[in-house]
């Protein structure tokens, strides 16, 4: 069964006729300020759109895959939020069964509750851009709090990450997109297609009700991180992630990111990162919920000396940093195209202007020594010695401009829709 594409659902909500109900006929779309016409969050499932229906926001979700969802499947997980009493934690949905026309045929349609906030990362980019430590300590309790509810009420996610946790004006977290999502009426089910995203999740996770338990712990080392030193975001931020990328999963566990957390000489930080060394080892399985390994002992080839020390002299090399563009205002589905770019270690300050003046003397002795091997006259000495340190001066006035101007801000590129995932 070949399933609509993102293009053709673009095409066939811009037709009232192609719903079949009349509330879903007379919604108005969300469009692009610049295309104009309505433009949804892309996935690798589903795409998203932005109406209003019946003078209510909602979030219109159409599926790309046969695989990504089912109504049996929402039904279960809508009753299975009441009866848990975490319904408030979730962004609610409703299934409708042949909601939409496309290509001849009718497909089904997930009508969502629109979350007036917005997703995880561009919340804490703005707390970090404000230094507001306090916010972000909160928001960490705020998350820890939220993934203790969670699998007290035994639900998995599935794909926690900063995209699927959106946060309201109050502070408050709620959760969307429950295509992996695990509860016990789904034991014995075929797993689904997806795995969460690569910068929270271990190779190869296991379906079930655990498997939240550590990109719960990856989000909230983050955030602990940054209430440390909000700067941290500036090296380990990729736009895919908060502070962990993939690559930081794996043994011998000396990225920049593990680096980075080990300058910061904070008991509780080092703490926590000591208990993910443990669930990144290739054995590790998990086998309870966040806080059984919050509250396990440290094992003892994790214990880092948390005293304050000077900065290695060759750090690991600065992940790359994007080229991003802030969203409009509570539309999370216009946000930032991420456009990595390499940027290489940055050298200390001093040592940069030592090697400015260097470069400069070395052309006023290399000017000296010419001037010796032509055989100047005594006479013509003291001009061509003046000559000599105008040009040196020339040289020093031109490096030193180019390093000012390479600490420009890069000009931003214009604003197109992004892609979940």
């Amino acid at each position: 069964m070949d399933m609509p594409t993102a293009e053709d659902y673009i095409k066939a909500v811009q037709n009232p006729r192609s719903f079949t109900q009349p509330q879903l006929a007379a919604a108005v779309f969300d469009k692009h300020p610049l295309l104009g016409i309505p433009m949804p969050a892309s996935g690798t499932t589903a795409i998203v759109f932005k109406a209003r229906v019946e003078g209510k926001p909602q979030a219109l979700r159409f599926f790309t895959r046969p695989d990504a969802a089912t109504q049996q499947r929402y039904t279960a997980l809508n009753r299975f939020f009441t009866d848990r009493n975490i319904t408030h934690d979730m962004a609610t949905s409703t299934w409708m069964d042949n909601a939409i026309t496309v290509n001849g045929r009718t497909w089904p349609m997930l009508r969502m509750q629109w979350v007036q906030g917005r997703t995880l990362n561009h919340h804490v980019e703005d707390l970090v851009e404000d230094e507001d430590t306090a916010s972000i300590l909160a928001l960490a309790d705020n998350w820890r709090d939220l993934v203790r509810r969670i699998q007290a009420a035994r639900f998995a996610h599935g794909d926690l990450q900063h995209g699927n946790v959106m946060v309201e004006g109050d502070g408050t977290l709620r959760l969307v997109d429950f295509d992996s999502a695990w509860i016990e009426p789904f034991a014995g089910q075929q797993p689904p297609n997806e795995n969460g995203h690569r910068n929270y999740q271990r190779a190869n996770r296991p379906w079930g009700p655990w498997m939240d338990t550590f990109p719960g712990l990856v989000i909230y080392l983050s955030l602990l991180a940054l209430a440390r030193d909000p700067k941290a975001w500036e090296h380990l931020h990729t736009g895919e992630n908060l502070l962990f990328s993939s690559a930081d999963f794996t043994p011998p566990y000396q990225t920049r990111t593990w680096w980075q957390l080990a300058q910061l000489g904070d008991t509780n930080v080092a703490t926590m990162a000591a208990q993910l060394k443990v669930c990144c080892e290739p054995t590790w399985a998990a086998t309870g919920d966040m806080e059984s390994i919050l509250s396990a002992p440290v094992p003892w080839w994790t214990r880092t000396n948390v005293v304050r020390t000077a900065p290695a002299a060759v750090p690991p090399p600065i992940q790359p940093r994007p080229q991003r563009v802030p969203p409009q205002p509570g539309q999370w589905w216009s946000g930032p195209v991420v456009q990595p770019t390499p940027v290489p270690p940055a050298r200390p300050k001093v040592q940069r202007w030592i090697s400015i003046v260097g470069i400069s003397v070395l052309v006023y002795v290399l000017w000296v020594l010419a001037l010796s091997a032509l055989g100047a006259t005594k006479a013509a000495v003291p001009g061509l010695a003046i000559a000599g340190g105008v040009l040196a001066g020339a040289t020093f006035t031109v490096l030193a401009v180019r390093r000012r101007r390479r600490k420009r801000p890069p000009t931003l590129p214009p604003m197109l829709p992004r892609r979940l995932k």
